[in-house]
């Protein structure tokens, strides 16, 4: 017997409505795999850049502990600023910032930890990054007990960052995004006994003058100041500009005399002066820089030709480099600033007589709160894409410019900061020194 039409319809129609259900099945296995694979992939990414994020936070911090003055604005308006530009550059948003210690414990504004009695944290009441009053936790906080859940000053920046990332397959059942969160802490603190002789060890101290912040060079090899201190554990290009006041200059540790052959023997054997820190120093520039002759390494004998070569001695190796924020301009009847605390570090002149800019030749003074721990580059070092760790000699575009024209530079990573304590003379050694390092710690 025919079977009914209707019979048949009602058959084909649940065969359809099953045919349809195998589909959604089918894309929705297909998307589990590809878009979740897709969204593991891009945690990853989203986690790196949450931790650049909460690095560059650190590193404005680590500046502070050093003994930087405080920038235009303060401090909190340009950490804010720091961690939207990294955040941008690394793809991810920043879904909110919070002030902590060097535990990691998120601070409210008086300085108080802003955690639960179960210890959980009550980020409702932390102090946000970019607040309304621009301010940093305050508080006579100073010894952090941190299993004890007792906080410190501030000290580190708590991020909690997202990305939004586009479905390809998902897209066909109605999904067309999936959003990845995640959060990093980092801290900036004292590192002990880094780089001292005392432990058989040192870094040599080199005679050149690096500001705290990012510096260019504009087309007609003019210093362009930033407002960014540098970035940390990557390998940087640090352009030698012009010798005008807050350009990265060589320095004289031993004025008015010298010249570049001088400033040869001081990078091969270091000859500084003890430094205690912050201070003021008055070191004109030498002169011109492509020659400088040649100079005999008092412990091997090796000979370095020129300031390039002299430089290439350290080639794979951390060196100390002095960092400065202001100059001062210091005229024929003016005295000298003022190298004690308080005043060194007293806003707004910090012990300069005049207000602090400008200067030229051997009126200029440089307040240096810190070193750096600089790692020059060598052609065998990752991340160096085979450059050397100094270009000075002739024009080294290939290696120099960054977008600016520079034909001279210094090469490699930032590691750390000496913020207290005294350089020793020769060597990086001396009494009281710590140096300021950062960490991811969650």
């Amino acid at each position: 017997m025919p079977s009914h039409p209707r019979a048949v319809r009602r058959e084909s129609g649940q065969a359809i409505v099953v045919m349809v259900g195998v589909i959604l099945a089918s894309i929705a296995l297909v998307a589990t795999i590809v878009d979740g694979g897709n969204v593991l992939a891009q945690q990853r990414i989203a986690q790196n850049g949450v931790d650049a994020t909460a690095e560059a936070g650190a590193v404005m911090l680590a500046e502070r502990l050093a003994g930087a003055a405080a920038p235009s604005g303060g401090w909190d308006l340009n950490i804010a600023a720091r961690l939207a530009q990294t955040a941008a550059a690394n793809n991810v948003d920043v879904e909110a910032a919070y002030y902590t210690d060097i535990c990691g414990i998120p601070l409210k504004a008086d300085g108080s930890g802003a955690i639960h009695l179960d210890r959980r944290e009550d980020l409702a009441t932390a102090l946000q990054v970019g607040n309304g009053s621009h301010i940093l936790p305050g508080g006579t906080a100073t010894a952090p007990d941190c299993p004890n859940r007792l906080v410190g000053p501030v000290a580190g920046v708590l991020v909690i960052g997202r990305k939004d990332v586009a479905a390809y397959v998902a897209g066909a059942i109605g999904i067309s995004t999936f959003r990845v969160s995640t959060r990093a802490a980092a801290v900036a603190g004292y590192l002990q006994s880094y780089c001292d002789s005392s432990e058989g060890r040192h870094c040599a101290v080199v005679p050149v003058a690096i500001p705290v912040d990012v510096v260019t060079c504009d087309a007609s090899g003019e210093v362009v100041p930033g407002s960014n201190p540098w970035i940390w554990g990557t390998v940087v290009t640090v352009p030698l500009c012009k010798s005008n006041p807050g350009n990265v200059g060589w320095l004289d540790w031993t004025p008015p005399g010298g010249g570049s052959g001088e400033l040869v023997c001081s990078i091969v054997n270091t000859d500084n002066p003890s430094i205690t820190l912050p201070t003021w120093l008055n070191v004109p520039s030498t002169g011109n820089v492509n020659g400088g002759g040649s100079c005999a390494d008092d412990e091997t004998g090796t000979s370095y030709s020129a300031v390039e070569g002299a430089l290439r001695k350290y080639n794979g190796q951390v060196i100390l480099i002095p960092q400065f924020d202001l100059t001062c301009r210091v005229a024929n009847n003016d005295p000298d600033p003022v190298t004690t605390q308080p005043a060194v570090v007293t806003a707004p002149n910090y012990g300069c007589p005049n207000a602090p800019g400008g200067g030229n030749g051997q009126n200029i003074w440089y307040r240096m709160p810190s070193f750096a721990f600089f790692q020059l580059c060598d052609p065998l070092l990752a991340g160096c894409d085979g450059r050397e760790g100094a270009y000075i000699q002739g024009s080294n575009a290939a290696a120099c410019d960054t977008g600016n024209g520079g034909t001279a530079c210094l090469v490699g990573k930032f590691m750390n900061i000496m913020a207290t304590g005294t350089v020793g003379a020769g060597v990086g050694s001396g009494t009281g020194n710590k140096a300021v390092g950062i960490q991811l710690i969650k």
